[in-house]
């Protein structure tokens, strides 16, 4: 399994790791950019990330080399 490490919006700004498989979309906002996943809550609603990468580096990062890509290292 392949994951890459985003920046969670937040206050703490925690790492989240991302397997690129389960992407199914990605929302481009002007500040950060949702990604939309195969993974499901309890109550059946996609899993969305909001990160503080923009679309263009995400989309990098998530078509990189394998292997564990930090922010700006892939």
């Amino acid at each position: 399994m392949r994951l890459v490490q985003l920046t969670l919006i937040g206050q703490a700004a925690v790492p989240v790791f991302i397997n690129p498989d389960q992407v199914v979309s990605l929302v481009a906002l002007p500040d950060r950019t949702s990604i939309v996943t195969t993974a499901t809550s309890n109550h059946g609603a996609a899993i969305v990330y909001d990160v503080t990468e923009l679309a263009a580096e995400v989309v990098r990062l998530l078509t990189a080399n394998p292997g564990v890509a930090a922010p700006g290292r892939a």
